[in-house]
């Protein structure tokens, strides 16, 4: 409307003798209330524009932070897993070292002078290739008497065990023929050991003697306590039964169950890691702190490993 009205003002004759309609039109009608057209609609689209490029860098932030996130989150689950299967190899070859003896002439026969020799053998060469791990070498018939007959460092020994909780496993043979007792402290030495355990049989089928190794878990917690994520980030072992084998808390370790937390939360997390799978658990501390745990499963012994931090020690990596 304003444009149609200046338009027939300078319609009229002699209205403004030196400018033209033409130059009249681009330099005065588009000046309107001190303001351009232009101005006016560069007013209004500006700030729709700015809020679009405020929202769509939002979101690209929100995606990258995402993704960059979740690689971190893949990659620690990935270095969580390789610790996991590092400590259940080992573990495996220590299982394997009963198991080769059990399938020997000797324990197949229950030939006792041979088991003896052999127990000697066996100690030695342990005690060479894994200088530390091993405390000593044993074996016992297959007659519920608890006796074993074994080798350590101080040389023969003989040792009586019916009353154990692994012993009376084995001769009932419900863990089967090769395994792994649970964690406990050494009488001895005040160091935590188990026995890898494996039960030789004859020809017929039947038992014939049981071939042990207590074997130090030193090696065991030190990988597992090597691995944390950030400066606060801490790992954890567990027994299959729930027991801590590594814990900050140097007074819970083969002293506290897992499942006797005072933190829901953490009792869910040793629930998880005692599920046989592997996973990643977000939980919020009594403390109030975000955490996130990477669980996975020690499958040769059905022990559980972990790997905590809190969410923003995390993120910092």
């Amino acid at each position: 409307m304003v444009f149609s009205f200046v338009e027939k003002i300078i319609a009229c004759p002699g209205f403004f003798d030196n400018m033209t309609r033409k130059n009249f039109l681009q330099r005065a009608a588009v000046k309107m209330g001190g303001k351009t057209v232009k101005s006016k609609i560069l007013l209004r689209v500006i700030p729709t524009v700015a809020v679009g490029l405020i929202v769509m860098a939002a979101v690209i932030f929100n995606f990258v932070k995402g993704e960059f996130e979740q690689q971190i989150i893949e990659s620690s689950m990935n270095n969580a897993n390789e610790v996991g299967e590092g400590v259940s190899e080992w573990l495996d070859k220590r299982l394997l070292e009963t198991a080769e003896t059990a399938s020997t002439y000797g324990a197949k026969t229950a030939n006792i002078e041979l088991m003896n020799r052999n127990n000697v053998y066996r100690y030695e060469l342990m005690g060479n290739k894994y200088p530390g791990v091993y405390d000593s070498v044993s074996f016992g018939l297959m007659d519920n008497s608890g006796i074993l007959y074994g080798y350590n460092k101080n040389g023969k020994i003989t040792m009586r065990n019916a009353d154990k909780a692994w012993y009376k496993a084995v001769m009932s043979g419900v863990n089967g023929d090769n395994w792994a007792s649970s964690p406990v402290i050494s009488a001895s030495t005040g160091k935590i050991i188990f026995n890898s355990i494996a039960v030789a049989k004859n020809d017929a089928g039947q038992p014939t003697v049981m071939i042990l190794a207590a074997i130090y878990v030193q090696s065991v917690m030190d990988k597992v306590q090597a691995f944390k994520l950030g400066e606060k980030g801490y790992s954890l072992l567990v027994s299959k039964e729930g027991v801590y084998i590594v814990n900050p808390d140097e007074e819970a370790i083969m002293h506290k169950n897992i499942s006797e937390e005072d933190d829901a939360a953490v009792v869910e997390l040793g629930n998880r890691m005692l599920s046989g799978s592997s996973g990643v658990y977000h939980y919020t501390s009594t403390a109030g702190d975000k955490m996130i745990a990477f669980y996975t499963p020690i499958k040769s012994t059905g022990w559980g490993m972990a790997t905590v931090a809190t969410k923003t020690n995390f993120s910092r990596r």
